[in-house]
Order: structure tokens, then sequence, then C-alpha cells
């Protein structure tokens, strides 16, 4: 959610006098809000253009430099951008009062009377280190998303109810609510969201908030296997990579854009934010939003072809990638059209309770299938895992092992032939 508003640095005129009230003036959604910043400024020496004072002057009867009244002007404004990002992460347009009240108290100039509920911190959480650590939109989803289970587990929930039996409870409610007309999470789910708490809890217990450690020890007992790697192997790849959908073009750039991140491995994210600028003589660059990893990534005929295919399309960016629920929708329609139906069995658990379930694999295909098509396919090629990480800008062999052991499971396999 983004908040719209006009901000405004403006002297506060008094006839007679040479100098001014300095007041910030913001306005949102029919609602008005000034501050007063607490200097005077004189009205000869103040740039209305650039809301600021001119540098190397001083201002009212203590001549107070124009440095220290632009570095407090500059505070504010963070100040205020802070407040908004509040409101704008629990997705709620503040009323004036409720506005005035948060810039207030992260000026300290007002204390809390009313003793902050465990959502209250949550919050104050997810902002706080959304902003330190720089948060992908994913990472605040699936807080807000942890915070509002929680809300409906206990309405009036406590730090102190989070007690092994308490999170035992917990898990119990997540393994029985109904989502979409379905009861009950998957267990890969319920710990994805217990493991979220405990980050939120460790946070709280560091600050000093939480004094319930129980989540430190709690281990909940949910049975779940590894997530099976969709990728396409290569037959299949350059079946879609060779398709055409002339009377189709939404589905012929989904495919050309799908092609790219499985001839490039770059994520949703980054073949969306890759410009023209990135684009060299035989290779590309780009710093990748997850990790900000910086990276250089050799061209091949491929991903050269589809480059060259978008070269001249307005605007400053590399390829006219659809918004990400499309690129999902269009590419299983790519899939399905290409006969990529081999069938697949995905394995997970709801309690103890096991499920098989048979899927054409072009249902199972989107965006995060590209980077796993990449992986496989170059270790399958005989390209050494190191060289693979320098592309994909993995770290460590350990996140690239569950790939090796599809190529080395592969290659077993095609040793098998010369059996017959």
């Amino acid at each position: 959610m983004n908040i719209k508003r006009t901000t405004t640095f403006l002297l506060d005129k008094e006839k007679g006098k040479p100098d001014s009230k300095l007041r910030y003036r913001i306005k949102w959604n029919g609602n008005t809000v000034a501050f007063n910043i607490g200097y005077r400024v004189d009205n000869n020496k103040w740039v209305a253009e650039a809301q600021r004072c001119k540098v190397n002057t001083t201002h009212g009867k203590k001549k107070v430099p124009a440095s220290t009244i632009n570095a407090e002007i500059n505070r504010f404004e963070e100040l205020i951008n802070d407040a908004f990002f509040f409101f704008e992460q629990t997705e709620h347009i503040p009323s004036t009062d409720e506005f005035r009240n948060e810039v207030n108290r992260r000026n300290g100039r007002i204390i809390e009377k009313e003793e902050k509920t465990i959502f209250d911190y949550y919050m104050q959480f997810i902002t706080e280190q959304g902003k330190e650590n720089s948060w992908s939109e994913n990472t605040y989803k699936r807080h807000k998303t942890t915070m509002n289970h929680l809300k409906k587990f206990a309405p009036n929930l406590t730090f102190a109810d989070l007690t092994h039996e308490g999170l035992s409870q917990l898990v119990d409610y997540l393994m029985n609510v109904e989502i979409d007309d379905e009861v009950g999470m998957k267990n890969r789910t319920a710990k994805k969201y217990i493991n979220l708490t405990k980050w939120f809890l460790r946070w709280a217990a560091d600050k000093g908030i939480n004094k319930e450690l129980a989540f430190m020890t709690f281990k909940e007992k949910l049975k779940t296997i590894p997530s099976k790697v969709i990728y396409l192997e290569w037959d299949e790849l350059i079946r879609v990579y060779n398709s055409s959908f002339p009377d189709e073009p939404h589905l012929e750039v989904a495919k050309d854009v799908f092609c790219f991140q499985c001839f490039t491995s770059l994520r949703y994210s980054d073949v969306k934010n890759l410009k023209k600028a990135d684009v060299f003589d035989g290779y590309i660059t780009t710093t990748t939003i997850k990790t900000d990893e910086p990276l250089k990534i050799e061209l091949n005929k491929y991903s050269k072809t589809i480059l060259d295919k978008y070269k001249d399309i307005k605007g400053i960016y590399a390829l006219p990638v659809p918004v990400n629920q499309r690129m999902n929708k269009y590419i299983k329609e790519v899939c399905a059209v290409c006969e990529v139906n081999e069938p697949v069995c995905i394995t997970y658990y709801k309690g103890s309770e096991r499920i098989d379930e048979i899927h054409p694999k072009h249902e199972l295909i989107g965006t995060h299938c590209g980077r796993k098509t990449f992986i496989c396919n170059a270790l399958m090629l005989g390209i050494a895992p190191n060289i693979v990480m320098k592309w994909t800008g993995h770290r460590d062999y350990k996140s690239m092992k569950p790939y090796i052991d599809i190529a080395d499971k592969v290659k077993q396999e095609a040793m098998t032939l010369f059996n017959r």
C-alpha cells in the first residue's frame, strides 16, 4: 500500500517581522496536518524552491546557522516518511490525530499511555526489521499473514501465552484452520508460520519485551519431506523455446521471458528489473533483488536471440515482463500446448496423513521453475557446480545440493543405457 501525499516546508509570516516560524505541512487523502520545526527563519534567506535556508546564512535573534536548520528539515522529512511507512505496512490510512500522534511519538514528544499489545509489537518488528534489512515484498507479506493467523488464533494473545503448551495449541490451530475452503495447512506451510513466529519472538526477547523463552526449545512435531524440484528437461525446454504463438502475443511474450530465465538463471524479480543498460556485448550484469548479489552472466545463443527480439521496445527495460500472476498463468498454458505432460507425483503431509497427488508437469510450471531449469540443465550438461554458482549467485554448495543430486541421478540412469 502506498499513501499518496504532498509535503511542504513553509514560512508562517507575521506582519512587520523579518523572520517567520518554519512549519512542515503534510496533506493526504483530504487530511492536513502541520508541525512546527522549532526554528525561525529570516524571510529573505529562505529558498522556497529548494525548501531550505540559503547556505552560509544565520537566522533569527539567536543567529542559528542555516546548516543546523537544514539538518532539522532533513530529520523531519525522514520522520514523516517513517510514519507513513508504518501506516502503509499496516494498510491503514490514518486520520489527522492518528498521524500527529504517531509523528509525536517518534519524535519523543508524547509518552504512550496505553500498554502495547503483542500485535503492536509485531507491527513494530515488521517496520523496524523490514527497513533495516531491506525486506522483499514477499517477506513483508509472509509476516503480515503470520500476524493475522496469530490474531485469529487468539485475539487477546500475550507473550506469556506462548509457552510450550501455547505453541502446541498454535500448531493445532494451523493444522485445522480453514483456508480457501480447505481444512488445515500442509505440514510444511504450518512449519513456515511457526518459524516466522519464532523470528518475531526472538526479536522481542532481544529487545527485553518478551520474557517467555519457550520458543527457543520448542520443536513442532510435523513430518515433512523435501520439496520436489520441478524443472524442464532439455528436450522440453527446447520444445517450449521453439514454440510460436502469433495469434496470442501475451503467450509469446510470457514464453520468451520464461525461456530467458531458463537460459540465464535469473529470478522473476531480476528479469523484470533487467534494464537495457544492463545488456552488453555477450553478457548481462545485474544486482539481484533478493540478495543484493552483483552478477555477470554470459549470454548464450538462446538468451541473446530473445534479447535481440525485444531490443526495440519502448522504455528502459530489456524485456516486456508481465506481472507475476499472469506470467504463471500464461506459462502453464504455453507448457500445456507444448505437451509438457509428464506425470509428476507431489507428496506432502497434513498432520500424520501422507498425501500423494499426480499432476501433469505443465500444471506445476511457474516463474520459479526458470532458475531451477537453468541449474539442472547446466549441471547435466557437465558444467562444474562452482561455475554454475557464479552465474546463479549461490554462496555455498548446501543450497546447490538438491540440484547436484538430480544431475547425479540422471547421469546414473543414463549410464544404464549401456547395459542394454
